[in-house]
């Protein structure tokens, strides 16, 4: 498991916070609009700790962790400053 975050973060993302699912969105929706490309992945209960309480609304299920990196631009969508 730790091997698949690892790789993750060797091509560039990184981790910015762990969520719910409906705040990780709207993260995703922000960060899009800054520029940025979004990966959401779920944890599941060996992430979390015993002495983490959740409400009844949010169970531990719907969580994710956020990474973001820089959109990769293609040449021809760079500006030119010159």
């Amino acid at each position: 498991m730790k091997r698949r975050y690892k790789k993750i973060e060797r091509d560039g993302w990184i981790r910015e916070f762990v969520a719910d699912s409906q705040l990780a969105k709207d993260a995703e929706e922000i960060y899009n609009l800054l520029d940025f490309e979004v990966l959401r992945l779920p944890i599941g209960q060996p992430w979390l700790k015993k002495n983490i309480s959740f409400s009844y609304e949010k169970p531990p299920g719907l969580c994710e962790v956020v990474y973001v990196r820089p959109k990769k631009q293609a040449e021809d969508e760079e500006e030119d400053w010159t």
